[in-house]
C-alpha cells in the first residue's frame, strides 16, 4: 500500500503575515502547490486500481489547503491582485473540481466559495487559451482543422494520423503537469455562457474531443463528461455548420462499442441526447440502429466469459433499459437477439457472484415483457421465457439458503 508522506509540510500551517500583495503571493503559491498530487503516486492515482488509504490522505490534506487558500482570498490583500496573477495561484485548485476519488463534495463547495472571489469568466478564457492548450497542443486531433476546429472530410497527416495521435510521448495531458485537466477544462466551459462558447469553441473542442478518443476507455469517459457539461450551450445550426454532430456521435458510439471495464454508464445518456438534439427522421433511426448493434448485440457477442465479462454484461442489460424508453416498440426489430441473450446467464444455477447479473437481466427482461404487452410478439416467446424462468425459481428455492450463507461469507 502506498502512503503519502511527502504531502505535507512539517507542521501543516503557514503564518498568516502581513496583508500585503507581495507577501500574499508567495503564501497562495506555496498552498496552490502543496494541492499537486504526489508524483510517485500519480500513476495509480489515475489507474482504474486506487490505493484508497493514500486517496483518504490526500483528500484530508487537500481540504485544509484549501480551507486556508479560503481564509487568504478573504484578505484585503486579496482584492490588490491582478488577473494576471490569478491563473498562476488558481489552477491547481480548479484540478479538484470533479467527481474523482481524490477529491470529495466538501472539496468541490470550499472551492465554490473561493471562486465568489475571482472573475470567473476573465479567468476561464485564460486558462483556455494558456496553460490548457499548451497540455493538447501537441496532441492535435487529426479530423479536426487546427486553424478552425471544423471537422474534416478525411485525417491531417494521412493514414499515419491516428497512430501518430495515439504516441503516448505526446500526450502532456497523461503526464504528471496535466493531472486533473479535465476538471479544469470542465469549470472553465461551465463558466461561458452560449454565445461566449461558440465564440470560443476553438478551445474548447479539440480538447473535449481529444480525450474522447483516447486509446484508453477512463479517459474517453473524462473526455464525455466534459462534453455534457457544455454541449447543450452549442446550438445546432453551429454543430452542424462546424461538423461537430457527427464527429461526436461517431466518438461517442465508438466508446460505447468498445465495451469498457470497468463500465462507463454515463457515455449512453449523452450520446442519446446529441441524437435527439442534431438528428431527426432516417438519421436519428440509423443512429438508434447503430447503438443497438454496436453497444448491445456485439457486446453480447464479443464480452468476455467468466468474472472479466460480468460487468459489462449488467451494464448492457442497464443500457437495454434505456434505450426501451427511447426506441419504444421499435426495439421490437431486435427481439430476436435480444430474448435469448437475457435468458442464456439465467440456465446456470444461481450463486451470489452471478446475483448482480441475474437481477440485471431479469429486470430487462420485465422491461421489453411490459413495452411489448399489447403487441402480441412476446406471446411468441412465453414458452422459452416461461421454461427458463421456471427453472430458474426452482433452483432459487432448492439453494436459498446456500446463496444466504455465500453472501454472508462474503460480506
Amino acid at each position: 500500500m502506498a502512503i503519502v508522506e511527502d504531502v505535507t509540510d512539517h507542521d501543516g500551517r503557514f503564518d498568516d503575515g502581513p496583508d500585503t500583495k507581495l507577501d500574499l503571493l508567495p503564501t497562495l503559491r506555496r498552498l496552490s502547490k502543496r494541492l499537486a498530487l504526489p508524483e510517485n503516486l500519480l500513476p495509480s492515482f489515475m489507474s482504474e486500481e486506487k490505493p484508497h488509504e493514500a486517496l483518504g490522505v490526500y483528500r484530508d490534506h487537500a481540504l485544509s489547503v484549501l480551507r486556508q487558500f479560503l481564509d487568504k482570498t478573504r484578505s484585503s490583500a486579496w482584492d490588490q491582485l491582478s488577473i494576471c496573477d490569478h491563473p498562476d495561484v488558481i489552477i491547481d485548485v480548479f484540478r479538484l473540481y470533479g467527481d474523482d476519488p481524490w477529491t470529495s463534495s466538501a472539496i468541490r463547495d470550499i472551492i465554490d466559495e473561493i471562486v465568489v472571489n475571482l472573475p470567473a469568466l476573465t479567468l476561464a478564457i485564460h486558462l483556455l487559451s494558456q496553460p490548457l492548450r499548451s497540455l493538447f497542443s501537441p496532441t492535435p486531433h487529426p479530423m479536426l482543422n487546427l486553424m478552425s476546429a471544423r471537422a474534416l472530410s478525411r485525417p491531417a497527416g494521412g493514414v499515419d494520423a491516428q497512430s501518430d495521435f495515439h504516441d503516448s510521448t505526446t500526450q502532456l495531458y497523461k503526464s504528471h503537469p496535466g493531472w486533473g485537466c479535465y476538471n479544469i477544462l470542465s469549470w472553465c466551459a461551465s463558466q461561458l455562457a452560449p454565445d461566449e462558447l461558440e465564440k470560443r469553441i476553438g478551445v474548447v473542442l479539440p480538447p473535449t474531443l481529444v480525450m474522447m478518443d483516447d486509446w484508453e476507455p477512463a479517459w474517453r469517459g473524462r473526455g464525455v463528461r466534459v462534453l455534457d457539461g457544455w454541449m447543450e450551450k452549442v446550438s445546432v445550426e453551429t454543430m452542424r455548420r462546424m461538423g461537430m454532430d457527427k464527429l461526436l456521435l461517431d466518438s461517442l458510439i465508438h466508446t460505447l462499442s468498445l465495451h469498457a471495464n470497468p463500465p462507463l454508464p454515463h457515455v449512453l445518456p449523452v450520446t442519446l441526447r446529441l441524437i435527439e438534439r442534431s438528428t431527426s427522421g432516417a438519421e436519428r433511426a440509423e443512429r438508434y440502429a447503430e447503438i443497438m448493434d454496436k453497444a448491445v448485440i456485439q457486446g453480447w457477442t464479443y464480452a468476455p466469459q467468466g468474472k472479466d465479462g460480468r460487468p459489462i454484461l449488467i451494464n448492457i442489460a442497464k443500457e437495454l433499459e434505456v434505450l426501451c424508453s427511447t426506441l419504444g416498440i421499435g426495439i421490437t426489430r431486435w427481439l430476436k437477439a435480444i430474448i435469448p441473450n437475457l435468458l442464456e446467464p439465467l440456465h446456470y444455477p444461481p450463486s451470489p457472484v452471478v446475483l448482480p447479473h441475474y437481477i440485471a437481466n431479469l429486470s430487462a427482461l420485465l422491461c421489453i415483457t411490459r413495452l411489448l404487452s399489447k403487441t402480441g410478439r412476446i406471446l411468441r416467446r412465453r414458452g422459452q421465457i416461461i421454461d427458463v424462468l421456471a427453472r430458474l425459481w426452482l433452483q432459487i428455492r432448492e439453494r436459498g439458503d446456500h446463496i444466504e450463507n455465500r453472501e454472508s461469507e462474503s460480506g
